[in-house]
């Protein structure tokens, strides 16, 4: 089995989907609520899969579904199960756990663990599961929302990345038929952090190489934007997103791609019995 094709299964969920509490958070004032805890479940497809801007070469659709419980705390559990469209791949299970917490009108944090398990028999270097530790720090400055995220790859020697992001949100004036609220949030990302992630798809490194793994260099930059029709309880998203990978390696076919992603979840707000 190809080395890209490994390390897109096995990295490519690893990139926690900061978004999840931060969106839930944003519907608060939709969702009639007296407890504040929600379960979301939503599924999607996304025409070819990456991390951290690389697709190692690979042009592979993905399909994922997610369950996402949330306290009104700010605490959070999360559920995943995806599957690559291709032979010979069996499905990718996740869990993870997290803390969301508002400090201010504009400023926020996230803290979270994902862990990700796959398939032996597809790694050559027999590591089936992988976690990542991610901090994040959001701020609403006026002009963006911006985020800097610091995430640490589980593994051995690890892997330490940011991510700066910045978006903005927008929505029409007026509901259209069947009271939807259609928004667009144009976002813009840069991803840093070392590569020692190449190692676990089996590659042979010489000595150069391998110290050039160790480098906290830039991987890639992402612009997207997010095209979202919100109902009360039910979200449907078409996300078109261009994907540029830089500061590539020789051993590595990544390059610049298109990519289209759809999305559709299902909020269910949990009330306290009386």
């Amino acid at each position: 089995m190809k080395k890209g094709l490994v390390l897109l299964f096995l990295l490519h969920l690893l990139y926690p989907n900061l978004s999840s509490a931060q969106e839930l958070e944003s519907k608060e004032d939709s969702v009639a609520n007296e407890s504040g805890n929600y379960l979301i479940a939503s599924t999607g497809f996304q025409n070819k899969a990456s991390f951290m801007s690389r697709d190692f070469g690979q042009k592979i659709p993905i399909f994922s579904t997610d369950l996402l419980f949330w306290h009104g705390s700010g605490a959070y559990l999360a559920a995943s199960l995806s599957k690559f469209l291709t032979t010979d791949l069996s499905w990718q299970k996740g869990v993870g756990a997290g803390f969301f917490k508002p400090l201010s009108p504009k400023l926020d944090v996230d803290f979270s663990y994902h862990h990700f398990f796959g398939a032996s028999n597809l790694n050559s270097t027999g590591q089936d599961n992988l976690g990542m530790a991610q901090a994040t720090i959001g701020l609403d400055w006026g002009i963006f929302y911006s985020t800097t995220q610091a995430m640490y790859l589980v593994n051995s020697p690890g892997d330490f990345f940011i991510t700066s992001r910045h978006s903005r949100y927008f929505e029409l004036d007026q509901p259209i038929t069947g009271g939807g609220i259609l928004s667009f949030e144009p976002r813009f990302s840069l991803f840093l952090g070392t590569s020692n992630y190449y190692r676990i798809g089996g590659y042979e490194f010489t000595r150069t190489q391998y110290l050039e793994t160790q480098r906290f260099i830039s991987q890639g930059l992402e612009m997207a934007l997010p095209i979202t029709l919100s109902f009360t309880k039910v979200e449907f998203q078409v996300e078109p997103r261009w994907v540029i990978p830089t500061q590539v390696p020789d051993y590595d076919t990544s390059s610049a791609r298109f990519q289209l992603a759809v999305k559709a979840s299902y909020t269910l707000s949990l009330k306290r019995s009386k």
